[in-house]
């Protein structure tokens, strides 16, 4: 990670030196106390404490650095982004014939590009101030001229301002390790930056052979390029750079500085919002201002997160709580059925992360067996989006957060609710033991006893209900509140960790957040599948049953209310589970109230809707036709909206009780919450 983190951070500044702003010393002096105030807060963090430490000598250094160079988009004394005075002097250098002409014509061999590097060391070394050459030849052999660790030392001593020697040093490296791909790049981007890209360009073309289409060499072949005033074949190998990565920052920033020089603005706005996109620029946001007036980059820096599958944590409510024996049959079914459901989901989100654990183990098999160098550069592997390192402290520390309310949650909470359960069941024992107690004392055993005051089973199974319908809301209360508890942890971090994540983990390794996406989802489940529980206390006579998707309601017992009304083109229905009106032709209306979710629904819509019913004693006819689409907005027991969706449905209906039943319809549903839910009709998969 430490290696990845310095060619991420080497590589987004290699092609923004061409356009770097120059700061003021109250800018600089204000990024420097803000880096030292965050190094205390992450002093802990070595990494982050360097880059925090590094960042603040960035700007510094290349500020110095442009001081004497030639007049490059960027390149100017220009503080204020409100005015826009000098952006039209940001032209790119004229064409340096005499550099390009000394460009090699043909790709080295390895040995010619090891001969090069030790040419390009000696004659810098003449260049550079005495000793710079000593200096890095101790160092070298202090690291025993480990290329790693030799260029992970002269990026740190280029924004240490130490580049003269971070320049020798990083080329060394190079030389010595010519089969290192990553290590030639960055020497390149170090010339680049150092303003010696005619020397840069032949190391490009030379690892180019082995990764001719890595978005990384060739931004920096065509910034190198761009640099000697050869905006032709800049764009040539820019293009191929995007087409690869069609946002690349650098690269398209650049493309649209070359297009806007050649008069094609709206092209140039092109390149300029596409790097907008994956990466902030002072001077493209403030030459994108000037093309085109009054343009904001909002909608373009905003964040914009893709997701591997919608997964909506709100949809899964837990049962409700058995608060009656009345309601032990439909609680005890309802509540094993949300267990199997959020198991088979976990299963489902476990199968994918495995599949994903899988390819990388595969893939780190792959990098150990090429001795980890050498190998093919993926798109995406260094490529980070804007504030990476501030998303990935962000990341850890919601993560942290999030750690710490679970511990709390399972070490606290739990432990709680467990010991109050226990203590209210105890009490409950007692009662029940005391009523029992009572019932057999007056029902004396042994010869000659009279059993004239002997309960009957009907009074004992009352008093029994009774007591339990006493203490079953106080089972449910503290379960419930111990559920709204675990809920709440997820609901307050859920988002901000998959935001922070993602940010943090995608593009860099789109298979790692699709991972922790997963993990953190059967994590949720995990959860819900724990606190998915309720007390129920068994009536006299308790018959199980098993709630199905087909049958979503239980009765426990026949209701004595069914009444049922066809209006001609409406119906009345009302009954122990539900009232609800339809009505309308033409423009439709529907109202239903379910007594046991609490829930109902409205819908109003267009179409026709045709019901005309009768019913006698035992035996119910019906006959209906509906061909509608309307909208639904649905409310929860507390009268809040819980859904809202479209429906629409083409279906015949016809049935008399207990002879016929026939229903053939096609339709679809799609809720915002409750997802969608389609009927593909009796002819699916009739023709292949």
């Amino acid at each position: 990670m430490k290696k990845i983190f310095f060619i991420i951070f080497l590589f987004f500044i290699s092609a923004q030196f061409l356009f770097a702003q120059a700061p003021t010393q109250a800018e600089i002096d204000k990024m420097m106390k803000d880096a030292n105030a965050l190094m205390k807060k992450y002093g802990g963090d070595t990494m982050v404490n360097k880059a925090l430490k590094d960042a603040g000598e960035q700007q510094k250094q290349i500020a110095g650095a442009t001081k004497n160079s030639p007049n490059k988009p960027g390149v100017s004394s220009y503080t204020d982004p409100g005015a826009y005075g000098n952006v039209d002097n940001w032209k790119f250098p004229s064409k340096n014939t005499t550099l390009l002409a000394s460009i090699p014509k043909k790709v080295f061999t390895e040995t010619e590009l090891v001969n090069f590097l030790n040419d390009l060391f000696n004659q810098l070394s003449k260049k550079f101030t005495p000793g710079v050459a000593t200096s890095v030849q101790k160092i070298a052999a202090k690291y025993k001229n480990d290329g790693d660790k030799m260029g992970d030392a002269a990026v740190t001593g280029w924004y240490s301002n130490y580049q003269e020697e971070a320049l020798l040093l990083m080329i060394k490296a190079s030389a010595n390790n010519p089969d290192n791909g990553l290590l030639l790049n960055n020497c390149a981007a170090l010339l680049n930056m150092a303003g010696i890209e005619q020397k840069a360009i032949p190391i490009l073309k030379y690892v180019l052979q082995s990764f001719p289409n890595n978005s990384m060499l060739l931004n920096n072949m065509g910034q190198a390029y761009a640099g000697l005033g050869e905006l032709d074949t800049a764009m040539v190998y820019l293009g191929r750079c995007m087409r690869i990565e069609p946002e690349h920052p650098e690269a398209c920033g650049t493309a649209g500085f070359i297009e806007e020089s050649r008069g094609h603005t709206e092209k140039a706005v092109e390149y300029f919002e596409k790097s907008i996109k994956s990466g902030y620029s002072k001077t493209v946001d403030l030459k994108l201002r000037k093309l085109k007036k009054g343009r904001r980059i909002a909608n373009l820096v905003r964040p914009r997160i893709k997701l591997p599958e919608y997964f909506n944590q709100f949809k899964y409510d837990l049962p409700s709580q058995c608060i009656s024996t009345n309601d032990a049959v439909r609680s005890d079914a309802e509540h094993n059925a949300f267990r199997k459901m959020i198991a088979l989901q976990g299963q489902k989100y476990g199968a994918m992360y495995g599949e994903l654990a899988q390819k990388q183990m595969q893939k780190g098999m792959e990098i150990m067996n090429a001795g980890g160098v050498g190998r093919k550069l993926n798109k995406y592997e260094f490529i980070a989006n804007p504030f990476y390192e501030q998303c990935q402290i962000m990341a850890g520390e919601v993560l942290d957060e999030y750690k710490k309310e679970l511990s709390e949650f399972h070490n606290k909470t739990l432990k709680v609710f467990t010991s109050d359960m226990a203590a209210v069941e105890k009490e409950y024992q007692r009662k029940h033991q005391e009523m029992m107690g009572a019932f057999a004392l007056r029902c004396p055993s042994g010869e000659g006893a009279s059993h004239a005051n002997c309960a009957t089973d009907e009074e004992i199974c009352a008093a029994k209900d009774e007591l339990a319908n006493t203490y079953l809301p106080k089972f449910a209360y503290l379960t419930e509140e111990m559920q709204k508890k675990g809920k709440l942890i997820y609901n307050t971090y859920f988002d901000e960790l998959v935001y922070w994540h993602y940010l943090s983990l995608n593009p860099v390794s789109k298979d790692n957040f699709r991972m922790q996406y997963y993990a953190f989802i059967m994590k949720y489940m995990e959860m819900m599948g724990g606190i998915c529980q309720t007390k129920i206390i068994k009536p006299c006579e308790f018959k199980s049953a098993t709630l199905t998707k087909e049958s979503n309601s239980i009765k426990e017992y026949d209701c004595p209310i069914d009444v049922e009304l066809g209006i001609g083109i409406g119906k009345i229905q009302l009954n122990c589970e539900k009232f609800s009106i339809r009505a309308g032709e033409g423009v439709i209306f529907e109202f239903e109230k379910d007594f046991k979710t609490k829930k109902s629904t409205l819908s109003v819509g267009i179409g026709v809707k045709f019901e005309l019913g009768i019913k006698a004693g035992p035996v119910k006819a019906m006959v209906g036709v509906k061909a509608a689409e309307s909208v639904f907005i649905t409310f929860d027991g507390n009268n809040g909206i819980s859904d809202v969706g479209l429906e629409n449905e083409v279906k015949t209906t016809g049935h008399i009780t207990g002879v016929i039943k026939e229903s053939v319809g096609i339709g679809s549903k799609f809720g915002i919450n409750s997802g969608w839910d389609f009927n593909e009709g009796p002819l699916k998969g009739i023709l292949k």
